[in-house]
C-alpha cells in the first residue's frame, strides 16, 4: 500500500507545463509512467482559461471528468489514474511534482509499483510496465502488451497494434 508505516516517497522530478496560445493546448489522456505518486500545484487562477485537468477512466472522452483548481491547490494522484489536460483559451500554467518510493527508482528510472501492481492483477500497470520495457525487453514489452490487451484494456489495444505494424 501506498502508505504503509515507514514509507517515504522522494521527490524525482519537478516541471512547469504552460497551456497557452501559440504553445501546448492538450496533454491527451496517460498515465505518469516515472512517478509513484505526482502533484500538481495549480498556479493560474481559474477564471484564466478553459478547460484544465481532468481524469479519464474509460476509454472514450466522454468519460472525462473535469478537476477544477483554484490558484494555490494541489492534487495528487497516484500512477494507475488515467488523467490528461486541454485548455481551449486562455492562459494555465501547473507545477508537476513526480515521486517514487526510494531515490534509487529515481535514479535509475525503475518502477517497482508498476511490477507489484501487475503481480496483483492490475491491467493498467501491466500496460505501464510493457510500455516502459519497449527500448530494453522488446519481447517482454510486445508479450506484456498483447496479455494487457487481451484483458481489454484499449490503449493495449491500440499500442498492439502499432507494435504488430511496425513489424515486432
Amino acid at each position: 500500500p501506498l502508505c504503509e508505516q515507514g514509507s517515504e516517497l522522494v521527490l524525482c522530478e519537478a516541471l512547469v507545463r504552460y497551456y497557452e496560445d501559440g504553445r501546448r493546448r492538450v496533454h491527451p489522456a496517460h498515465f505518469d509512467a516515472d512517478a509513484l505518486v505526482t502533484a500538481v500545484f495549480e498556479v493560474s487562477p481559474p477564471d484564466g482559461f478553459e478547460g484544465g485537468f481532468y481524469v479519464q477512466p474509460g476509454a472514450h472522452v466522454s468519460s472525462r471528468l473535469p478537476v477544477r483548481l483554484e490558484a494555490g491547490e494541489v492534487i495528487a494522484h497516484s500512477f494507475d489514474l488515467q488523467h490528461g489536460v486541454e485548455v481551449s483559451s486562455g492562459t494555465r500554467c501547473s507545477l508537476i511534482l513526480w515521486f517514487a518510493d526510494s531515490a534509487a527508482a529515481c535514479k535509475d528510472k525503475s518502477r517497482p509499483w508498476y511490477e507489484h501492481a501487475a503481480a496483483n492483477g492490475s491491467v493498467d500497470a501491466l500496460y505501464n510496465l510493457a510500455k516502459s520495457r519497449r527500448v530494453d525487453d522488446p519481447r517482454g514489452s510486445l508479450l506484456g502488451m498483447r496479455e494487457a490487451a487481451e484483458a481489454g484494456h484499449f490503449m493495449a489495444q491500440n499500442d498492439l497494434a502499432g507494435m504488430l505494424l511496425e513489424g515486432r
